[in-house]
């Protein structure tokens, strides 16, 4: 997966995920993106899925994960990858 864009990661995400509706993710000019089940790419500030969030997956790249501010619905759950190099203090920074 290391090796995947953002895009295609989260379309292969879609393809194991039938039941999920989108996938939202930054896309190479660093813009939020949503990716629907059939394929279709839109901006996420004017999709109908930025406030249906629970109907979605979210990948946030190391790159976007500070400061990237989004609602997210009760009863989310979430995984976090560790690279080599992520110390403690780099991955507990957002509990603080």
């Amino acid at each position: 997966m290391l090796e995947l864009q953002n895009k295609a990661l989260v379309r292969h995400w879609l393809s194991l995920r039938p039941d999920v509706l989108a996938a939202i993710f930054f896309n190479d000019s660093d813009h939020l993106t949503v990716l629907t089940q059939d394929g279709m790419t839109e901006p996420f500030i004017s999709s109908p899925f930025n406030r249906q969030l629970d109907k979605c997956v979210i990948y946030l790249d190391d790159a976007h994960t500070r400061g990237t501010d989004l609602k997210l619905p009760r009863g989310t759950h979430a995984a976090v990858t560790l690279g080599l190099k992520v110390t403690k203090d780099r991955l507990l920074q957002g509990e603080h």
